[in-house]
């Protein structure tokens, strides 16, 4: 892209977009995910992000990423990251992920960025490998403390949804260890899945943590 056409990636309040950016958030936030990850009568723009960065071309909006800050373990949760289905390919979401991680690492306070992704090894088609892909070349690692995560589903209550999670860690947290692991589940599930999450999720993802003997 020359200078002239180039993505701008701006930190935003939810508070100043304006009616159109709303719908335009919402609309690639519903193409991007399935109910399952997005709540079947939920909009984007209702949910409790603490941050929020938009993509912009030319005066359209191609993409969006939020974020939600994690008390406990000290993460970045990020929620959502989504491009239009016309903008994938144009460096958009990297655009977005650079955005992201400029922003948030150089906060003290943070321990990392985590985030939820398919497992490829239980979701039919190659996709979530493309997308764990797409993390891996911006820097994030696939969590190895904890295997055959789930997230809860957001459409159907008592379904779960087969993830893994990847972590962008800080300078002084570069890898999330057991006891960050725990933590971090710990805010998803007693904060952000508090609604979605049946009784005994969060033991039963605890218990999936390899602690050292």
């Amino acid at each position: 892209m020359s200078g002239r056409d180039r993505v701008l990636v701006r930190r935003r309040e939810w508070a100043g977009l304006d009616e159109d950016e709303v719908r335009r958030v919402d609309a690639v936030w519903a193409e991007a995910f399935p109910p399952s990850e997005r709540g079947e009568r939920d909009t984007v723009a209702t949910r409790s992000s603490d941050l929020l960065w938009t993509a912009h071309l030319g005066g359209e909006l191609l993409g969006f990423a939020t974020g939600v800050r994690l008390p406990e373990s000290g993460a970045l949760y990020l929620e959502y990251l989504a491009v239009s289905a016309s903008s994938r390919g144009s460096g958009t979401g990297g655009a977005l992920l650079e955005a992201v991680a400029e922003d948030v690492l150089g906060d003290p306070g943070v321990t990392g960025i985590v985030l939820e992704v398919e497992d490829p090894a239980r979701t039919p088609g190659d996709l979530a490998a493309r997308r764990i892909g797409f993390y891996e070349r911006w820097g994030a690692r696939v969590v190895t403390a904890i295997s055959g995560y789930e997230m809860p589903d957001l459409a159907e209550h008592g379904q779960r949804v087969p993830m893994v999670l990847l972590w962008r860690g800080g300078v002084a947290q570069p890898v999330l260890e057991a006891d960050g692991v725990v933590l971090v589940l710990r805010d998803l599930y007693l904060g952000y899945y508090a609604h979605a999450a049946e009784a005994g999720h969060l033991a039963e993802m605890v218990g999936l943590v390899d602690r050292p003997a």
